[in-house]
């Protein structure tokens, strides 16, 4: 082979070595290029928190579309809550109906709901952190409405036990879903107003539970027979729950408008979104965890077990009948409790924004003095309008309380592991609040008072010591949880 002056020989041997020689050459340049940008990306990162947060919202959906994708979970929320609280409204008429005691209304209440709800949390939230988050709802609402409805055509205790077990099972996967989508479309110093905004799901689903079954109640004639069509002549309670839940099926239809977002902040690692990697995760703080599991699992036992009895509290005590009750009750609990949202929502972005030792965490040492004062002014109120004052107290304090909760755990979970922590959460609430609040009222009033006009006395029984614990714990944790939050952000970065 010939060669030209100094350059590589042509040929074969020679074409491989230039190659060689070009392939180093790249791959040095390559690294000094990843070099240079690590340098800028930590320079970056201790610039101030401003410029930081202006990074991380670029990575995020347009506002707007956010704002949209929150505003159909607030409707799909607003409907399962409703599904799920139409039991209180209905506790007088189905226990004359099919000669029920107050314990086995609150096993429809609470136990038939939460035992199916919490086992199928768990394995909804490793579907979450895995699969599309938009199908697993738009199938979960399907479910749970179709289970309402179910309810109409039941004859037995053990029919509507069916039902209710139903409605949990299609549930189980909508809070794991909703708090996760809500995530990735907001960054962290907006996201809870956002996660705020669709908790109110939780009391104007509750409120309208009342408002619209006392509605349909009056537009069948109140406790009694009605008559549907295709169906003919049924009790109104059966008649409410086929009105009520039937119409969630179109919900389903539009969950399928939401775009599933890109996740945000997961690291790239071998145990991303594992169970195994979770628990490590959890281990790593175990008191932070058990703290901070322990008040939201309280939070929501106080108000199960008052959105419960409530309603049968106001008909007992004040000679009301359902429609009534729900007529009273629910407006003034939907608008206090979505108060004490949105105002948990601007307080909770605003600990962290100023670095508020404890942060969100703050927020349940607010809660649980408002639960104890409103609750007390309920049961010892003299009239309904009376009362009706210590409900709305009650209801802001725990709108404020229970909004905080899941950005509270999103402070500290990494975005693979927020599916899990929040079925967590949710499997700890069922265990607590929907299996046991109602009951152990019940309980209380039928062996210790043995009187149905007791309600009051026996929700005070089982609810301070709740309220006493959970303030202690809050207040006791604050600061390792900050810890805690203040780590996680420095290992995230």
């Amino acid at each position: 082979m010939t060669e030209i002056g100094g350059a590589v020989p042509l040929g074969g041997s020679g074409v491989i070595a230039g190659t060689t020689s070009l392939c180093r050459y790249l791959h040095r340049s390559c690294i000094l290029v990843i070099a240079r940008q690590r340098r800028r990306r930590g320079e970056q990162g201790m610039d101030t928190a401003p410029a930081a947060t202006a990074v991380s919202h670029s990575i995020y959906p347009r506002p707007a579309y956010a704002w949209y994708v929150v505003g159909v979970l607030l409707i799909v929320g607003i409907t399962s809550y409703l599904d799920r609280y139409i039991v209180s409204l209905l506790v007088e008429p189905i226990k004359a109906d099919l000669g029920l005691s107050d314990t086995q209304v609150s096993l429809l209440q609470g136990t038939a709901f939460a035992v199916f709800f919490v086992a199928f949390s768990l394995p909804c939230g490793a579907l979450v952190d895995r699969v599309s988050r938009r199908t697993i709802l738009a199938i979960g609402i399907a479910l749970w409405s179709v289970m309402t409805a179910a309810g109409g055509l039941a004859d037995n205790f053990w029919e509507l036990f069916l039902s209710r077990a139903g409605v949990g099972i299609g549930e189980a996967c909508l809070a794991p879903a909703a708090f996760s989508l809500i995530a990735d479309y907001f960054p962290p110093v907006r996201r809870g107003k956002a996660m705020s905004i669709y908790n109110m799901a939780n009391y104007l689903g509750g409120g309208s539970s009342l408002l619209i079954g006392g509605l349909v109640l009056g537009m069948l004639g109140g406790v009694g027979v009605a008559s549907l069509p295709t169906i003919g002549p049924i009790a109104s309670w059966k008649a409410t729950f086929i009105i009520v839940g039937l119409p969630g099926l179109l919900l389903s239809l539009l969950m399928l408008t939401v775009r599933e977002p890109a996740r945000q902040g997961s690291r790239v690692s071998s145990e991303q979104g594992t169970a195994e990697g979770f628990l490590e995760h959890m281990r790593s703080a175990p008191k932070v965890y058990v703290a901070v599991h322990f008040v939201s699992a309280m939070t929501a036992f106080t108000g199960f077990a008052v959105a419960s009895w409530s309603p049968s509290y106001f008909i007992r005590t004040f000679g009301l009948t359902p429609s009534e009750a729900g007529l009273m009750v629910g407006p003034v609990a939907a608008l206090c409790g979505m108060t004490g949202c949105i105002l948990s929502g601007i307080c909770s972005d605003w600990a962290v924004a100023k670095g508020r030792v404890g942060g969100r965490f703050l927020l349940p040492l607010i809660w649980w003095p408002a639960a104890f004062a409103g609750l007390t002014l309920m049961v010892t109120a003299p009239n309904e309008h009376r009362a009706l004052i210590g409900i709305g107290l009650f209801m802001v304090g725990s709108g404020f309380g229970l909004a905080s909760v899941v950005p509270t755990i999103h402070d500290i979970t990494p975005a693979q592991f927020r599916g899990r922590a929040t079925s967590l959460h949710f499997v700890l609430a069922g265990l607590l609040a929907l299996g046991s609040a109602a009951t152990l009222v019940a309980l209380v009033n039928d062996y210790l008072f043995a009187d149905p006009a007791a309600l009051g006395k026996s929700m005070l029984v089982v609810l301070v010591p709740v309220i006493v614990a959970g303030f202690a714990v809050c207040l006791a944790s604050r600061r390792i949880y900050e810890q805690r939050r203040r780590f996680f952000l420095a290992t995230a970065n």
